[in-house]
């Protein structure tokens, strides 16, 4: 398990038990695991107009340019203020439209810097179409001199390659190696190699560097920013198996809080069941896993596009409120002691060294395992649909 996740409120799960002991320590765990959707991030997208700030910011979020909620798409000036755009799923994560340096109302930095509020934002996307201005290189001094991570953002990848792909000696590798030099050339000092820009298409985010290009966003946020982002981003988008992986660490982050607030909030044994547990959290944990890592509703649209073996294997590998116990059961008689000794000292033995605890933590495992490979395999699928699509593009 990743070392960031694996007792991300261990300190204060320790100064809960030495303050109070295990009174009420469910609930302690269970406000814990809801905590990240109360974290708020800030993402700050920047650059002159036509560059697909907009066309990224609802692209990120998972929504089309003509939705309701989408930032307004369009050829001229839109961005004429800071405009805050939610994340549909997730309130906290904001994504802020800003106009670029420049324009009649932010002529220079030092009106731009009053007006928008660089200090707010945990990281900055700087985007242009074709080569990054005088203004974008001296916002990112700026940004830099705040101690602030940005990113340069070289977007419309997809219309170069429709332009190149008409020339006879056409190569997709060299044409996005020349791009990114001549973007490296324009940014002198402030990059340090051509990796550094991430050349993206907002209408195929699941080619270049758009995936990416997520990762390092998650990469600078500090854990809790990074755990309610990480948490929020959809799989599908990008049909990143980065992202995937990611998602599954943070969950197995999750399994010894899980298994503590089963085992202590259950009081009343089930009968047929030598263990006390909370069916409705554990249920609802693996449904949690189940959203989180893209697997679709049996019988839902997206379910129905599935080839019939990846559907089988949704099918088998989903199981119901009922079967919860069943599991457990099994996870009962297995010897868990291995897997749960480093989490005795946190939260001790009366809760950790139990049954219930062992053969919640043991099933959640189990089960995060093989939801891992069902979502490896739908990446897979929507991956290859996604390849022919563009060849028939």
């Amino acid at each position: 398990m990743d070392g960031e996740w694996e007792f991300l409120y261990a300190d204060e799960v320790e100064e809960y038990v030495s303050e109070n002991g295990i009174s009420n320590i469910d609930e302690f765990f269970k406000e814990k695991l809801e905590g990240w959707q109360d974290v708020e991030v800030n993402i700050g997208v920047t650059g002159d107009s036509g560059t697909g700030k907009s066309s990224f910011i609802n692209t990120i979020r998972e929504l089309d340019d003509d939705d309701d909620q989408a930032a307004k798409v369009g050829v001229t000036e839109t961005t004429m203020e800071p405009k805050c755009y939610d994340h549909p799923s997730n309130p906290k994560i904001k994504f802020y439209d800003l106009p670029g340096i420049g324009t009649p109302k932010f002529p220079d930095l030092d009106s731009y810097c009053r007006e928008t509020n660089l200090e707010k934002y945990h990281t900055f996307l700087i985007f242009t179409s074709s080569r990054f201005t005088k203004n974008d290189l001296i916002l990112a001094q700026k940004i830099r001199s705040l101690e602030k991570k940005f990113f340069f953002v070289r977007t419309k990848i997809d219309d170069n390659v429709r332009a190149e792909r008409r020339k006879k000696s056409f190569n997709e590798a060299a044409m996005l190696e020349k791009i990114r030099d001549d973007c490296s050339e324009n940014l002198s000092h402030l990059i340090e190699k051509s990796q550094d820009v991430f050349l993206i298409s907002n209408h195929d985010p699941s080619k270049w560097d758009f995936d990416r290009l997520t990762n390092a966003i998650l990469d600078v946020l500090p854990t809790r920013q990074k755990e309610a982002m990480t948490m929020t981003l959809g799989v599908l988008t990008t049909l990143s198996k980065d992202l995937l992986k990611r998602k599954v660490k943070v969950l197995q982050g999750r399994m010894w809080m899980i298994a503590g607030a089963s085992a202590a909030g259950a009081l009343v044994p089930i009968p047929g069941l030598s263990i006390a547990v909370d069916q409705v959290l554990i249920y609802n944990e693996v449904m949690f896993y189940k959203s989180q890592l893209g697997i679709p509703d049996e019988g839902s649209e997206k379910f129905k596009v599935l080839r019939a073996d990846t559907q089988q294997h949704i099918q088998r590998t989903c199981i119901s409120f009922s079967q919860v116990f069943t599991l457990l059961s099994a996870f009962a008689v297995e010897s868990a002691v291995e897997e749960v000794a480093s989490f005795i000292p946190v939260i001790g033995s009366a809760i950790a060294g139990t049954m219930s605890y062992s053969a919640t933590y043991l099933m959640l495992k189990k089960y995060l395992g093989e939801m891992e490979e069902l979502a490896l395999q739908i990446l897979e699928e929507a991956a290859l649909s996604s390849e022919r699509d563009l060849l028939l593009d």
